[in-house]
């Protein structure tokens, strides 16, 4: 830092203050609305700055939804009770949603459906939520209260898939009611093993 330069930021310090700007100016104004200009004022950076390192508003929000991502705890131990554990995962999957994260997947829909960008972004989100719930399948099926034929890919990724619908459908995450529907009319009787007649 010289006398010419008070206060600026350069490297990781720089980039760490663009994407929190982004994150907060996503969960203050929505994907729509959100404007490079706003967020380099609010991280105290010039628009060039941001230019250089996303070349559009897609790219500097997949890169803050990674950075979100990547600081988030991903630990989570099933407890054995598989139903309580689903409905633990799913409703932290819709308070990601309720958050910045939700106004970068909705943005991301309309901008980079069917790109390389927004596939890489589809499955930074879905692949530790798949991880979570097939985790919990394996130790329902470890216990006997679930069926091994769970662990197909389409029937991990079904209670995630069905929030998401919910989420990009209605424009707001699912409400605890949703999620207890989703769970004893769809997925628990699909997985859970049946009684011997």
């Amino acid at each position: 830092m010289t006398e010419s330069t008070p206060g600026r930021r350069r490297g990781d310090d720089l980039e760490r203050a663009i994407l929190e700007a982004t994150l907060e100016e996503l969960a203050e104004v929505g994907y729509a609305n959100l404007r490079i200009e706003s967020v380099a004022a609010r991280a105290r950076a010039g628009k060039a700055s941001l230019y250089k390192r996303w070349p559009s508003r897609a790219h500097l929000v997949r890169a803050a939804a990674r950075y979100q991502g990547a600081k988030g705890d991903k630990h989570f131990e099933p407890s054995g009770d598989v139903r309580a554990d689903l409905a633990r995962v799913m409703r932290r999957i819709a308070a990601f949603q309720a958050g910045p994260d939700g106004e970068a997947i909705r943005g991301f829909v309309g901008e980079l459906t069917d790109t390389p960008e927004g596939e890489e972004l589809r499955d930074q989100i879905e692949r530790p939520r798949l991880r979570v719930v097939a985790q919990v399948f394996e130790a329902g099926i470890a216990n006997g209260t679930v069926r091994p034929e769970a662990l197909a890919p389409r029937i991990v990724n079904l209670a995630p898939s069905l929030m998401t619908h919910y989420f990009l459908t209605r424009g707001k995450p699912a409400p605890p009611e949703v999620i207890d529907e989703i769970l004893d009319l769809v997925v628990m009787p699909l997985i859970t093993e049946r009684s011997p007649e």
